[in-house]
């Protein structure tokens, strides 16, 4: 048996993948898929420039949008900013990069696959409309970018936007119940508890119920601190909305929020505060960007995501004994979900290495021999 700490989409996925392996899985998750029906659902499977938060001079940058109250500062975890000084504006070798275009590739092919069986979660591949304060700034920075990103400049709503030329566009609403139903029509037992820690061959739950395994896969996000791995809560909101649009699929970085249409609402996402607390009056703000492009509207329900961050932006894959981290994806959680699940089910069961281990947040020899395995 085999036990999966963590039911967003990582946590998931990886429970599909084993469970197609034949072995027997438990999914751990008091609320299986609630922090990823925040995110917006734009996938970009070739630009990696909105998660390079380690690069040279992007503290200036979230410095300015707390001042201007479009982030939140309210939880610093100085093990995680001692990372991120250790890593600042570092440069990783090539083997790095073509791992996570691996993760972009195998993560679309599979939204791909399973929108051919049925597309219950509005699966589209559509241009996405980005408006920033300096276009040509942000073109400068995308053509940095080490996965390639195809785009050109264009206009939305009359305004000048950056036109992201591969994304793929997801209901994360829709696609958390299709993977939900997967997973329980596949027979993994669903334990609604949360778990207090995790060891060698067993999980102990905040009950003290202790759940035992040939291996863990542990996926759960901002949780897997407890386990030395530098993640930090980036917090962001979903709003569904009732509202008339006839605009595209639209991110407003100047406003702070994401646009999305679907067949009966329209997502709205915002925020990237570094922020675990309770408090989620941030997300007036979301509603307020909103409003500068969709007038009224009607709010359906809203949903708080913390998009669990490494220092770098990068992924964190890494095998300690019988135990799998999986966790890191940032911005990107939805973009390299099913690729991330894929590579620690391979890991779990001896198939294959990684180089996206906490290795890396080390310079020299032990990146080296990394990347050598």
């Amino acid at each position: 048996m085999y036990i999966v700490v963590g039911g967003g989409v990582v946590g998931l996925f990886s429970a599909v993948y084993l469970a197609r392996e034949g072995a027997d899985v438990v999914l751990v998750d008091s609320a299986p898929g609630g922090w990823s029906k925040a995110a917006a659902g734009v996938l970009e499977p070739t630009k990696f420039e909105i998660n390079r938060i380690n690069v040279r001079g992007y503290p200036v940058r979230y410095i300015k949008m707390w001042l201007k109250g479009k982030a939140r500062i309210a939880r610093l975890d100085w093990r995680w900013i001692l990372t991120y000084i250790k890593v600042y504006g570092r440069e990783y070798p090539e083997e790095i990069w073509n791992q996570v275009k691996e993760l972009a590739r195998f993560s679309i092919s599979e939204y791909r696959r399973l929108a051919e069986e049925k597309n219950d979660f509005e699966f589209r591949e559509e241009p996405l409309y980005e408006v920033v304060e300096d276009i040509e700034a942000e073109v400068a920075a995308l053509k940095q970018d080490p996965l390639k990103p195809r785009f050109d400049v264009g206009e939305v709503k009359g305004r000048r936007a950056i036109v992201y030329l591969d994304s793929v566009v997801i209901s994360t609403d829709l696609a958390v119940e299709r993977l939900y139903r997967e997973v329980a029509s596949r027979g993994v037992r669903i334990v609604n508890k949360k778990a207090s820690r995790v060891e060698e061959g067993r999980v102990v739950l905040e009950d003290g119920e202790i759940l035992k395994g040939d291996g863990v896969i542990v996926a759960a996000g901002w949780w897997a601190r407890r386990l030395g791995v530098p993640v930090a809560p980036l917090k962001g909101y979903g709003f569904r909305l009732v509202a008339r649009w006839s605009g595209p699929t639209v991110a407003d970085f100047i406003g702070g929020v994401f646009l999305v249409p679907f067949k009966g609402w329209i997502k709205a996402t915002g925020r990237f505060d570094l922020d675990a607390s309770p408090d989620h009056s941030p997300s007036r703000k979301v509603l307020a960007a909103a409003k500068t492009w969709l007038g009224d509207f009607e709010v359906m329900d809203m949903a708080v995501g913390y998009r669990p961050c490494a220092p770098d932006g990068l992924p964190v894959i890494e095998r300690r004994g019988g135990v799998v981290v999986a966790t890191g994806g940032c911005r990107l959680g939805w973009t390299l979900g099913p690729g991330i699940a894929h590579a620690a089910v391979q890991l779990l069961l001896g198939r294959s290495a990684t180089a996206l281990t906490t290795a890396r947040f080390s310079a020299g020899k032990r990146l080296a021999a990394a990347l050598k395995h």
